[in-house]
């Protein structure tokens, strides 16, 4: 789906999720908008891409904030906002598409390499990720 084509499930229109993820304003929370159009609709997919389709710096930007806002719950496989939807099918979406989308685009902005490892650890499990050098001590 193209940035401002179609609609969601909710008929909320792709451009708002579009014109979020790419606008520099500091009011335009782009994971918060993302949030409130998954809820909106009761769909994550159809929205990450959307966000997967924008080939923007602040698109880059917004999605580096949000990795930095979500780690500290998808570490520990939660959703990082609260829903009424199947959260475990919104975390297991969430984490593929971070762990295959963000690395390279977050790298090409000159992510802090912190942030990178903290995306890489979203993608391992058990052991492999709380063992792992880098892994953030965050007090759970």
């Amino acid at each position: 789906m193209a940035p401002g084509a179609g609609r969601g499930r909710a008929g909320v229109p792709a451009r708002v999720l579009g014109h979020s993820l790419v606008t520099a304003d500091p009011l335009a929370d782009a994971h918060g908008t993302l949030v409130l159009c998954v809820e909106a609709s009761g769909e994550l997919s159809p929205w990450l891409d959307v966000w997967a389709a924008l080939e923007h710096p602040t698109a880059d930007r917004n999605l580096a904030e949000a990795v930095d806002a979500w780690d500290y719950d998808l570490l520990v496989d939660q959703l990082p906002w609260r829903t009424w939807h199947d959260k475990d099918a919104m975390v297991a979406v969430l984490t593929a598409w971070l762990t295959r989308h963000a690395p390279a685009r977050l790298r090409a902005h000159d992510a802090p390499e912190d942030l990178l490892h903290r995306l890489r650890l979203i993608g391992l499990t058990g052991p492999a990720r709380w063992d792992d050098p880098h892994w953030p001590h965050y007090s759970y």
